[in-house]
């Protein structure tokens, strides 16, 4: 099961590590990360210093709007972003928010807009993952470990800074900063797990396939079997029938063997004289 083997890969994340709260997250295998090039990705990651405080006094327009923003590829992977949530929302909180932004994007209530269907299933979609709860734990724990993985870079940069001798001042002492840094990183995981789910149905369709084509050679082959065995065993009735038909009429039928003279002396004696006394009764004992 895909799902499965991506939670738990994802629960590696929230291990302990060596003096800091959690490791990061890696999904996707060292140098099979999201590229930074990715055009969708720096749209994101300018879009992501953009946050609208009040979720709450948006209109439906606006929210479709802000579903179809430049890198929403990469917001709308986190449902919590999807929903305008935390990733601290209850579940309660996710059905509450569901019900109003759902009214807000229906495609009744936006008749002309045409993004309104695709905007409505979005949303949908973001709480059906987060109702299930095997699937709400686990989008928690990735946007907890990008959390604590975004905490352990700041500390890192303070470490490497004091360590010059400098002061340790850095940009996400400042709460807003740190809470788009927190949000980037979110995002970037969610993007390393749609990755790694990728390959694994990947490989899942591949095995499948090959394990379809094993299935069909095997029902072919023992079809070929069967077919044998069906051609032997008709040809196998006409052996015995003709052997059946030759024993009873072909073998009486058939020429008969010449009589064999018996070799005599010019005398007109056998050659065994033994035998030749006794004449030809001798030959009744051979019946």
């Amino acid at each position: 099961d895909v799902f499965r083997a991506l939670s738990q890969e994802a629960a590696l994340a929230t291990l302990p590590c060596s003096g800091m709260s959690a490791a990061v997250v890696r999904l996707v295998p060292a140098g099979q990360e999201v590229a930074p090039e990715d055009p969708e990705l720096s749209d994101f990651l300018q879009q992501v210093q953009q946050l609208q405080a009040d979720m709450s006094a948006m209109t439906g327009e606006d929210h479709i709007a802000r579903l179809f923003r430049p890198g929403a590829k990469y917001f709308n992977m986190n449902p919590f972003e999807v929903l305008g949530l935390s990733h601290k929302a209850s579940v309660d909180e996710v059905k509450s928010t569901y019900r109003k932004m759902s009214i807000k994007v229906h495609p009744d209530k936006n008749p002309g807009n045409e993004r309104a269907q695709t905007a409505f299933e979005i949303v949908k979609a973001a709480a059906e993952r987060l109702e299930d709860e095997e699937r709400y734990s686990f989008c928690v724990r990735i946007c907890q470990a990008a959390e604590d993985a975004a905490v352990k870079k700041v500390h890192s940069a303070k470490k490497k800074l004091r360590k010059e001798g400098q002061d340790d001042a850095v940009p996400e002492d400042d709460p807003a900063k740190m809470e788009m840094s927190v949000k980037v990183m979110i995002s970037r995981m969610f993007a390393e797990f749609e990755q790694r789910k990728k390959q694994l149905e990947s490989r899942d369709a591949e095995q499948k396939k090959k394990a379809k084509e094993e299935q069909a050679e095997k029902e072919f082959m023992e079809a070929l079997k069967k077919r044998e065995e069906k051609m032997w065993e008709k040809s196998r009735q006409k052996r015995v029938q003709g052997w059946r038909s030759w024993s009873t009429s072909g073998a009486s039928t058939g020429p008969k063997r010449p009589k064999v003279k018996e070799e005599r002396r010019p005398d007109g004696k056998g050659y065994n004289s033994y035998w030749d006394e006794r004449g030809e009764d001798y030959k009744k004992e051979w019946r």
